[in-house]
């Protein structure tokens, strides 16, 4: 699978046959909907692309905060004539519905429910941010997926905290890569409406513990969420972990 970072939680992986993206955040919808002098969001580079140039098959949406499920970007790609699958957990599907996606594009993801797209397989188990949230259904409102291809595994873990179990959830499925995020949490964002992730600690110590590389997420993009990528690498050196950070690679 070939893989390309794109900003905050978005990927573009690339197996044989299809092309997936995830938590398309391209356009500057945080900075305009929720600027304020004690959050100031300002995107630190612009978005690298339009959905509509990445041509995906299939889109894989982690939850529905803004920067992981952009409605500027879902509704400039629709207008566009985009006609992607969106895979997404099944409480959210709603908001995608009213987006304009069509009820037969829409896919609705339940943890530990394997959904199977030409040659890849997307799994989806529950994901904290940074407690784990059900609807009334019991069903998660924010995801994890493992997305697998040709023998590889890529875990993508979206905006998540950890919790009991799920390191031996992750290791059973035995990723060839994770892709992390790595803009930890603290009581002044937390306080200001700015819900945490995992640490560059956390992270690399959950890569060293399952002897997979990691990639940082969620960590450039905005400096008031964000981890300076020296303090990821140098968490990983002390955990032993194999840090990748290149833009573009290749598994």
């Amino acid at each position: 699978m070939k893989i390309k970072y794109l900003g905050q939680c978005g990927f573009l992986i690339t197996s044989q046959n299809t092309r997936a993206v995830t938590d398309p955040y391209l356009s500057y919808g945080v900075d305009e909907n929720h600027y304020s002098e004690k959050t100031p969001w300002k995107r630190l580079y612009p978005p690298p692309c339009t959905l509509s140039e990445l041509s995906p098959d299939i889109i894989v949406i982690s939850h529905a905060h803004d920067d992981h499920l952009d409605p500027i970007t879902v509704r400039k790609y629709l207008e566009s004539g985009g006609d992607a699958f969106f895979i997404a957990p099944a409480p959210i599907c709603d908001i995608l519905a009213e987006l304009g996606v069509k009820k037969e594009r829409l896919i609705r993801a339940y943890a530990e429910n394997e959904i199977i797209f030409n040659d890849l397989a997307v799994l989806p188990i529950p994901c904290a941010h940074t407690e784990l949230h059900t609807d009334k259904n019991g069903d998660y409102l924010e995801l994890s997926y493992f997305i697998k291809s040709g023998g590889k595994t890529v875990f993508f873990g979206g905006d998540m905290s950890l919790y009991d179990g799920i390191c031996e959830r992750i290791s059973r499925e035995d990723p060839d890569l994770l892709l992390l995020p790595c803009n930890g949490r603290d009581e002044e964002r937390t306080a200001n409406g700015i819900i945490g992730n995992i640490t560059e600690v956390e992270a690399a110590e959950l890569a060293a513990r399952l002897k997979a590389p990691f990639v940082p997420m969620h960590h450039d993009l905005y400096e008031i969420n964000g981890c300076p990528e020296e303090n990821i690498a140098a968490a990983a050196r002390a955990f032993g972990a194999t840090l990748i950070t290149k833009k573009e690679f290749t598994i």
